[in-house]
């Protein structure tokens, strides 16, 4: 039996959101050109021209929660900087050498970062096709790996897979070394990276370099080391912050999202926000308002990604979603989206889906009850203080790691209407609006007598 015309056009649908493009070239037709606002509000025009107006070595930290498209960001980030005539810059992809949940410190970080930049330089594009003369910097710098920390079997442009084979044993052998020798092999991976930076402007004539370390938001502890990782990634950004830095380069690193608010790393480092889709207006304007441009710029994501999408959902379906997802892109393209077509697939009859179609009804309920589950009891008075004051105020040392966990499951957004604001991921609202704290427990007067 053929399938209902429909169903096909569902099933197209359902593939494209399905197969995740990746990071876009701001070139690309699926790229949406100011999605998160434009002007002073686009953070990548602010920071190109922090970048520029800088000439010394610079520290930056870019954020957002997973799913904005920071990576996109950042390779227009690049694009802009090498566009220019005195600047070059690079990506390197931290999470290419590391795994997500391994505990990771300043030198390893320092470490990964000097290798990826290595393998960088060593592709074709980077530094031209000549071959590099015996005793040059990346073969310099391959032998020191082998020798200072023991990497065997290395050459630079294939450390990749060896560094992650090996990741446990180099981080046990970095733990075990004393406090002057790790200092050494930090102070030695920032002096290979401004050699390199060096062997850059050497190659194209430029008189800046800009590193931009991508995924580091992605560090996360599970279960019982879910606090110690934390931890760790404080040290990292906020305590050992002087140790990013790197003469002569510009350094551009992706921190976790919960960082500004946790440390007081605003007031040491220029830091660059990306926020989620501004779907609803500031709580100075309305609160919990609909905003529609926010709205339709969403909407046109999903018409550049799949153009016949009102043959399968409404403008209004479409809207309510949006609205549900609080401007998360991930949130709304791989799972209320691809829920919502999985179950409209057997209804060929309803389609296109209306507003108030029980589908979507049926799907966000759904994933309100997925969210739900993501939160506990004891977490809801905390919860509630954020979506009610629209920022965060932590009474106890204790609650730090919690509101991490937030953010790293995105129960809590940042928006950026003009102000920086907070807000709980709507899926939240029904469950966290509509609890009350229990009352306090009386305490009878003791008696006298």
């Amino acid at each position: 039996m053929s399938a209902h015309p429909l169903q096909v056009l569902v099933d197209e649908f359902s593939k494209v959101l399905a197969n995740d493009p990746g990071p876009l070239d701001h070139h690309s037709h699926l790229y949406v050109h100011h999605l998160h606002g434009a002007g002073a509000e686009d953070v990548i025009v602010l920071l190109e021209r922090a970048i520029r107006r800088s000439d010394e070595e610079g520290l930056y930290y870019f954020s957002g929660q997973r799913g904005t498209g920071k990576s996109t960001e950042l390779k227009r980030l690049a694009a802009v900087l090498n566009g220019t005539d005195d600047t070059r810059a690079y990506i390197v992809d931290a999470m290419d050498y590391l795994s997500d949940t391994h505990p990771v410190d300043t030198v390893t970080l320092l470490l990964v970062i000097a290798i990826a930049f290595a393998d960088r330089l060593s592709q074709p594009d980077a530094l031209g096709q000549r071959p590099e003369p015996p005793g040059g910097l990346l073969k310099r710098f391959a032998t020191w790996l082998q020798s200072e920390v023991e990497i065997t079997g290395v050459t630079v442009g294939g450390v990749r897979a060896e560094f992650r084979k090996q990741q446990q044993s180099i981080a046990q052998r970095l733990q075990g070394f004393d406090l002057s020798r790790r200092e050494r092999v930090m102070a030695e991976c920032c002096g290979y990276i401004s050699q390199m930076a060096d062997e850059v402007r050497t190659h194209w004539q430029r008189s800046k370099v800009v590193l931009i370390v991508d995924s580091l938001e992605r560090l996360r502890g599970v279960g019982s080391e879910a606090k110690d990782m934390f931890a760790r990634i404080v040290r990292m950004f906020d305590g050992d912050l002087n140790q990013l830095r790197v003469p002569g380069v510009q350094m551009v690193y992706a921190v976790p999202p919960y960082l500004p608010y946790l440390t007081n790393v605003k007031a040491l480092v220029r830091l660059f926000m990306l926020a989620s889709v501004r779907v609803y207006e500031a709580p100075s304007t309305g609160r919990r308002v609909p905003r529609g441009s926010g709205v339709a710029a969403m909407r046109g994501v999903v018409e550049r990604r799949f153009s016949g999408w009102r043959e399968v959902i409404s403008e209004g379906a479409l809207d309510r979603l949006i609205l549900a997802s609080g401007g998360d892109m991930r949130q709304l393209l791989r799972r209320l989206l691809i829920d919502t077509l999985d179950a409209a697939y057997f209804n060929p009859e309803r389609l296109p889906l209306a507003a108030h179609d029980e589908i979507i009804g049926t799907v966000i309920r759904r994933h309100e009850g997925d969210f739900e589950n993501l939160v506990v009891r004891d977490e809801y008075a905390l919860l509630k203080r954020i979506g009610d004051d629209n920022s965060l105020s932590l009474g106890r040392r204790d609650d730090l790691s919690v509101v991490a966990h937030f953010f790293d499951v995105r129960a809590v957004l940042n928006y950026r209407n003009g102000e920086d604001w907070l807000d709980l991921n709507p899926l939240l609202w029904p469950l966290i609006d509509g609890w009350t704290p229990p009352p306090s427990p009386v305490h009878e007067p003791q008696s006298t007598a």
